[in-house]
């Protein structure tokens, strides 16, 4: 079996383990979970505990667990963020709260993360317990900055970076760093492997937001200029309102204050965007934290899993869904 192969098996068994997890007498746990399980995505977080816990050869059975938690987690996060944005569709599929409604997703979202916290917990290390409990106030705080400063026309770079790191890149951070953690490996190599987390988390965030205006709501897994439509300021919108003239600057305030985001104004605001170069802007910053992450590799075990995991890095700030 080669690595693809391996990786896909392991894939199935996490996405097996969640599936019992998620499977409840109460029938709207059942349904909602499942639901978003079925759904979709990328399994991003999960395929990163993979690779880190293979390369410091961390049993199966206590990294699909891992992996099955921290994938929950994730999941839990997406149920509140569509309440809080009320959110239509996710990855392509009617939003669990437009089914079932804001409160019992609200309510799925905490038994979720109950559920994840208990399974981390079960695996006996304190020190990845802490990680996982400093990681779900930092995703927290990341919504309410996120929700404080929505549709801030001056919204600046570098809280931009602090949304992304605690709503996205921490988690992506943790996923690394468990499998150091339950490897037993040196301290610099768990320090290595956290800040690639970090680094990979932020370029995929960033090629995430140019997606939101570039892609095909088939291929995004979600509609089409959906940041614009709920006043989110990312850097493609930064760096255009950075850049433009006062006419087209006024056009992307009142595109931000309006709570539309199709049609004609979107439209308006892509090309606004693209001809003050925030897409590219956008994507050449992913590259960037993508070659810094790529670096942190250097004198991880050789291991087929770390030239995957290579593999991957350089692929980031390419990707197109």
């Amino acid at each position: 079996m080669d690595i693809k192969d391996s990786l896909s098996h392991n894939l199935d068994a996490v996405d097996s383990y969640i599936r019992k997890v998620t499977t409840h007498s109460i029938p709207a746990i059942t349904e909602i979970s499942q639901h978003l399980i079925a759904s979709g995505g990328k399994r991003i977080r999960p395929y990163l505990v993979i690779l880190s816990s293979r390369i410091f050869r961390v049993p199966a059975s206590v990294y699909t667990r891992i992996a099955a938690a921290i994938e929950i987690y994730h999941s839990a996060t997406l149920l509140h963020d569509d309440v809080v944005d009320n959110a239509k569709h996710r990855r392509g599929t009617p939003s669990a709260n437009d089914i079932w409604g804001n409160k019992s997703s609200i309510l799925v979202g905490d038994f979720l993360l109950a559920s994840s916290s208990s399974i981390i917990a079960d695996i006996g290390s304190k020190e990845l317990l802490g990680l996982f409990i400093r990681v779900l106030g930092l995703m927290a705080e990341g919504e309410l900055v996120q929700l404080r400063l929505s549709r801030d026309p001056k919204l600046s770079q570098q809280d931009y970076y602090t949304i992304i790191k605690k709503k996205t890149a921490y988690l992506i951070s943790a996923a690394c760093e468990s499998g150091p953690i339950m490897g037993k490996a040196s301290r610099l190599e768990q320090s290595r492997l956290r800040q690639y987390g970090l680094l990979i988390g932020i370029a995929f965030q960033l090629i995430d937001d140019n997606i939101d205006y570039l892609s095909p709501g088939k291929m995004s897994g979600k509609d089409k200029g959906v940041d614009l439509k709920e006043g989110k300021v990312t850097l493609p919108m930064i760096v255009a309102l950075s850049n433009a003239d006062r006419k087209d600057k006024a056009v992307l305030k009142a595109a931000l204050k309006s709570a539309e985001g199709d049609g004609d104004l979107f439209r308006n605001v892509h090309d606004i965007i693209e001809k003050n170069h925030g897409f590219e802007y956008t994507k050449k910053k992913a590259g960037d934290f993508a070659t810094r992450a790529l670096r942190l590799l250097d004198g991880l075990p050789r291991s087929l899993e770390l030239e995957e995991l290579r593999r991957f890095t350089l692929n980031v700030a390419e990707r197109k869904s």
